[in-house]
């Protein structure tokens, strides 16, 4: 088979499956990583392949396509009704906040159901876990109010309540982008960020701004953002030859990324050990320095550049491999996405209720990481409740 039979097909302006498959493994990561058990497949989670977590990687994706579909729409029906179906977007991913932190609050109420790990938030460092809903003795207005504002929440569902602030301020971005002002963009993103790791502001005050402070994560949203709408001069370029340079370089980089990551003297899931050729102080140093999620450190964010470049690079040249591969997997994951992450959570509380989970044997805990994939990705082939659930 031929390098151009390999290839992805020439895009025009309709779906780009490489995101779509992207999409989905993040969606595979996310569960995985939300479902904290040793596996075959956690030891590829948790900075194990390098400093990249689900978390950058769907808002940064979801900036992506949000850059590209709505340039559409911009250049077809105008300003005033694109942002609209942002809004109304917003408004959706609002209420599915709403749905589910009510949801999780109300089936606490149930003694048979265990909802700790939704209500908790366990370090998986020092095992020490910390509530995210209030005592059941508070006032139920001041339950209500707290719900209203997003202050409390199930943390793997917390990353969508960010979600909501972004696609509300991405009309702001879409305009500036249809005046060419591109530029305006990257100065007020960049600098936002910036200010941010001088002065953290707490903007909305939010429960998901502990894990993912709204004006440091836009930086990853509004920047794909920019990506996708100009996806002829950007997507484009690292799909082609062109682009060669800059993927090796970028190879370069994810291998010493990968390096760094596994000398972390405190790895989770990886019972083989990991490489200790740099001093735990040294390592410590740098992560606190460089490479910290919640703020998203400029190395983090230098490695998240690079796999995205290079992911995005071979996908193009090697699609139809990956295509036949994983792509029956990935793909309808990825084009569901917000749909998976809603279900996630209620499949895991299910498994939560069992006792699988508190055997903690890797195979077991193996074949529940893959069952719990699988069964999703079977709701979605089957379509259930795409009447009902938001996708």
């Amino acid at each position: 088979m031929t390098h151009l039979t390999l290839a992805y097909p020439t895009s025009d302006n309709g779906r780009d499956l490489r995101i779509d498959l992207l999409r989905g493994l993040i969606m595979v990561y996310l569960i995985v990583v939300h479902f904290e058990l040793a596996s075959a497949l956690s030891l590829f989670a948790w900075d194990r392949l390098a400093f990249v977590s689900s978390a950058e990687g769907f808002v940064f994706l979801s900036g992506v396509v949000v850059g590209m579909v709505y340039r559409r729409r911009l250049e077809r029906d105008g300003l005033a009704a694109a942002s609209r179906l942002l809004w109304q977007r917003a408004w959706q991913l609002y209420r599915v906040n709403l749905f589910v932190i009510a949801s999780i609050a109300l089936l606490g109420l149930v003694p048979a159901v265990n909802v700790f790990e939704f209500t908790h938030w366990t370090s998986p460092w020092s095992g020490e876990s910390f509530p995210l809903y209030p005592p059941a003795e508070t006032a139920w207005w001041d339950y209500l109010l707290r719900i209203l504002l997003l202050r409390i929440g199930p943390h793997q569902f917390q990353v969508i309540g960010l979600y909501v602030i972004l696609m509300a301020g991405a009309p702001l971005a879409l305009y500036l982008l249809g005046r060419r002002l591109a530029w305006v963009v990257l100065l007020l993103s960049w600098g936002v960020y910036a200010l941010n790791h001088f002065l953290p502001l707490n903007p909305t005050g939010a429960r998901y701004e502990y894990a993912f402070p709204t004006l440091t994560w836009q930086l990853l949203f509004f920047n794909g953002m920019l990506i996708g709408y100009h996806r002829d001069r950007t997507l484009e370029f690292l799909a082609g030859p062109k682009s060669r340079w800059l993927v090796y370089l970028c190879g370069v980089l994810l291998a010493g990324f990968l390096f760094l990551a596994n000398n972390n003297p405190h790895p989770l899931f990886w019972p083989w050990g990991q490489l200790s050729v740099i001093d735990p102080q040294t390592f410590g140093e740098l992560y606190q320095t460089w490479f910290m999620k919640t703020p998203l450190g400029l190395g983090r964010l230098l490695n998240d550049v690079a796999a995205f470049i290079v992911v995005y690079h071979l996908l193009s040249r090697y699609w139809s491999w990956v295509d036949r591969a994983v792509g029956w997997l990935l793909i309808p994951l990825g084009q569901n996405s917000l749909y998976v992450f809603i279900l996630h959570v209620y499949v895991l509380l299910i498994l939560y209720n069992t006792p699988w989970p508190g055997l903690d044997l890797f195979w077991v805990n193996t074949l529940l990481h893959i069952g719990v994939i699988a069964s999703i990705w079977l709701m979605v082939k089957r379509r259930f409740l795409f009447s009902v659930v938001p996708r």
